[in-house]
């Protein structure tokens, strides 16, 4: 009996794979959809058609959810590990099939922190290559990642140099005030200079601890 459920359970596996390429595939599909027909539908017939076109994606992401959500019950009752339910076969949540952005609004603002949803990550199998859309869509993603990734190692850096840039202003403000300090022959003037080279000092040591 063990062994059956063992078998079993490699099965609903091998269902639950299946239903996340076909996901995968139909999500693909619908962005492609949006980006090359809606945006250059020139008669009603043809944004009618684009309409019906994406309903039928839809539906077919709706019924690749409801499979793989049943796989994934089935495999909870046949005993998988919950380490395994909890990294790779998650939950699929409503919010996460939405059409992706990176293809159909692809110079829009706000792409700093964007990612794709777990199960664009999860067994990538070698059908959905063969695809030219979802091959078309990986591309698009890949390369905007890229994009992400070189934008942030670059900003890095510049924070990086800011910060010297910063603790360097605040002690050429310490020294600039410390010189005036020296060349002040009133007392009041001397006072207000000496706190200036304290304040100063204070922030570049601040500046210093912090970055």
């Amino acid at each position: 009996l063990h062994t059956l459920q063992a078998e079993e359970l490699e099965l609903q596996k091998g269902q639950a794979n299946d239903c996340l390429e076909k996901l995968r595939q139909a999500l693909g599909h619908k962005a492609i959809i949006y980006r090359q027909h809606f945006r250059s539908a020139d008669s009603t017939w043809t944004g009618t058609r684009s309409k019906q076109e994406a309903l039928r994606c839809h539906i077919k992401i709706e019924k690749c959810v409801r499979r793989y959500q049943r796989a994934r019950g089935s495999m909870q009752r046949l005993g998988a590990d919950e380490d395994t339910l909890r990294t790779i076969y998650q939950d699929i949540q409503p919010h996460q099939l939405s059409v992706d952005k990176e293809v159909t609004e692809e110079n829009r603002y706000g792409q700093g922190s964007d990612r794709l949803a777990w199960f664009w990550r999860v067994n990538n199998g070698h059908d959905s290559q063969e695809d030219v859309w979802m091959d078309e869509f990986y591309r698009v993603n890949w390369l905007k990642a890229k994009a992400r990734w070189q934008r942030w190692e670059e900003e890095l850096r510049l924070v990086q140099h800011e910060m010297g840039w910063t603790v360097s202003w605040f002690k050429y403000r310490m020294e600039e005030w410390d010189q005036r300090y020296r060349q002040a022959t009133k007392p009041g003037h001397q006072a207000y200079a000496h706190r200036q080279v304290l304040l100063w000092g204070r922030f570049a040591l601040d500046a210093e601890n912090s970055f």
